[in-house]
């Protein structure tokens, strides 16, 4: 009875330390986050907690990893959830840097690559960065370890820091062992996003994305569960989904991002095919709405990782984002001699017009 009676106040004396604790201490104490976005969302948390963001433009750097890990989609994966989480932070004075405009920087890059190149000076002058967000990560026994800095873009000082932990699941097994783009431009067309705020609203209300992947077998729909990369077989047959939030012209890209060749399919609008208006808020299933009698896509090589990107733009702005694409095989193909272009008409958008989801799977 007297152990019981030590324990419980030992019990209760930690349940009051933990209440008397701060908000990110407490949170340490009792959560792990459950998966990589999490992660990230616990990461913006406590860097915004810091205070130093306040008023700032904030850019947000690929991660690096430590130890005997290799460089792989991670890195990206990192940087793109954080940036999401920093920018859908409620009544924040910061401003997020979006993808598309590190796109442009990227492609502004490989345009000088043969020439000096001042890339801090870039961030100040053209990004407009106050503050760059860079960071690594580390894999210890069955855990993640990420460590964010956020440094200061004209003395390189580091002005506040943070660290989370977080189980390894399937998604950061598959993207620790896959490779990023192997091309420039493969690179820069993953960096074709809409507003961060917008794409980070649309993930927490209902826990769905627009667009959705799904198996096709017997003639039935198999969507893959939350979370679960989703991954094909050669042979198999696939279809998506799509629910535009406004009504839409669509621009349905499909490319290989491991692939040498530096180009990008464009699978809808199809040439000499009238291209139709997507009502916002409907939910429309492909192939099936714009090919009669096609109810699903072939699965077959090559293996690895591939990227369906879907641009949506309001039907109300006069913009065809087919006018630089080439024509070949009676399909418009992007390619790094029109990226540019594609970048520039995104660029002079106003962000509430348009809307950009990619949809990632394996084949195996």
């Amino acid at each position: 009875m007297h152990r019981f009676k030590v324990a419980v106040c030992i019990l209760g004396l930690f349940i009051g330390t933990v209440f008397i604790c701060p908000q990110a201490e407490a949170r340490s104490l009792f959560k792990t986050p459950h998966d990589l976005e999490g992660a990230c969302g616990d990461l913006a948390d406590d860097l915004a907690d810091s205070g130093k963001l306040k008023n700032k433009r904030v850019a947000v750097l690929e991660f690096e990893p430590r130890g005997k890990t290799h460089s792989s989609m991670l890195d990206r994966r990192i940087a793109e959830y954080l940036s999401m989480a920093l920018a859908g932070i409620g009544d924040r004075s910061w401003t997020v840097v979006e993808r598309l405009e590190l796109a442009r920087m990227e492609n502004e890059i490989q345009e000088h690559k043969d020439t000096s190149f001042d890339y801090n000076n870039w961030m100040r002058h053209h990004l407009n960065a106050d503050l760059t967000v860079i960071g690594s990560y580390l894999f210890t026994e069955n855990k993640l370890r990420i460590t964010a800095k956020v440094v200061d873009s004209i003395n390189g000082d580091t002005v506040a820091s943070a660290t989370v932990d977080q189980y390894v699941d399937d998604e950061v097994r598959q993207m620790s062992r896959t490779v990023k783009p192997a091309t420039d431009f493969a690179r820069i067309a993953e960096n074709l996003q809409a507003s961060l705020t917008g794409k980070s609203v649309r993930r927490q209300s209902k826990g769905s994305s627009r667009a959705s992947l799904f198996r096709i077998v017997g003639g039935n729909k198999i969507p893959f569960k939350k979370k679960n990369p989703p991954v094909f077989s050669i042979g198999d047959r696939m279809g998506f989904s799509i629910k535009p939030p406004m009504d839409s012209k669509l621009y349905i890209f499909n490319y290989d991002p491991a692939a040498e060749q530096e180009e990008a399919i464009l699978l809808y609008p199809i040439p000499e095919m009238e291209a139709a208006v997507f009502p916002g808020e409907r939910t429309r299933i492909f192939p099936a709405c714009i090919s009669q009698g096609v109810d699903s896509y072939d699965v077959a090589e090559p293996r690895g990782r591939m990227i369906f990107k879907i641009i949506g733009i309001d039907s109300g702005v006069d913009m065809d984002l087919t006018r630089s694409l080439k024509l070949r095989d009676g399909y418009y193909w992007l390619d790094s001699s029109n990226l540019k272009v594609v970048i520039g008409d995104l660029s002079a958008l106003p962000e509430s017009s348009w809307w950009s989801e990619d949809i990632e799977f394996w084949i195996q």
